[in-house]
């Protein structure tokens, strides 16, 4: 049997896009790569362009390559809910078959560079390829996990636990204890996602920049300690992170 070449072997240099970063493609020839070439496309978006509509025909899966992206639904009585950003290496627009028509508003945060899809070509590649399959399966259920958690935290925690948790699933699983998170939202956004007041929110992260969590400059967030912010997420701690706090 021949063995599977690497992605990076592809002479024509897909391997650059993020739908291989994201390891979609992952399992695959570089001939079987290179196939895949013509049909995908890479886009530039400037700040609070709009992506896709609510209800406009659901035509395309975008990956995030650089910036962030606002979801956000429209309520009956005219508000709108804004769900969590979506950042670099995150779907963005992935329809079954059976949706014909884009249920969120995407909105770029930033300025903004994506690579795309068809979602026709998309789903002719994973019924193709087992291995692509299984790859954004395992993305899919990682976007069902966030927004169950999401659901635990409007429902079930205190204000406090909220922007903790909110803020800790921004943070990249390879951070230790502290890192710069950009996070171009307003307080008022972020209060309409968590369900909190703006004045809420505003207090809560002052309180964190006083006991000296985070900082909170313009379009981001210095994060100074990882385990003092999940200690107040409400969230289970392991006892090596828990030993790690009380002991501060």
């Amino acid at each position: 049997m021949k063995p599977v070449e690497p992605v990076a072997a592809c002479i024509c240099r897909v391997d650059d896009c993020i739908l291989c970063e994201a390891r979609l493609f992952s399992g695959l020839t570089s001939d079987q790569v290179c196939d895949i070439k013509g049909i995908i496309n890479k886009q530039t978006f400037q700040k609070r362009d709009v992506i896709f509509r609510e209800g406009d025909p659901c035509t395309r899966l975008f990956v995030v390559k650089e910036g962030m992206i606002k979801l956000s639904k429209s309520l009956p009585d005219g508000r709108e809910q804004v769900m969590c950003p979506r950042g670099v290496g995150q779907l963005v627009g992935f329809c079954s078959g059976k949706v014909k028509a884009y249920p969120l508003t995407a909105v770029a945060l930033t300025d903004v560079n994506t690579c795309s899809i068809d979602h026709k070509d998309m789903h002719r590649v994973l019924q193709q390829n087992p291995e692509a399959a299984m790859e954004v399966i395992g993305l899919l259920s990682q976007e069902l996990g966030q927004s169950q958690a999401m659901i635990c935290n409007l429902g079930l925690k205190s204000a406090t636990e909220k922007v903790a948790s909110f803020i800790l699933s921004l943070v990249p699983a390879d951070v230790n204890e502290s890192t710069h998170i950009p996070l171009p939202l307003s307080r008022q956004e972020i209060g309409e996602i968590l369900g909190l007041t703006v004045e809420t929110v505003s207090r809560i992260m002052a309180e964190f920049r006083r006991e000296q969590i985070l900082e909170s400059p313009r379009g981001g967030i210095d994060l100074l300690s990882l385990s003092r912010l999940k200690a107040l997420s409400g969230d289970q701690m392991t006892e090596a992170e828990y030993l790690g706090v009380a002991s501060r």
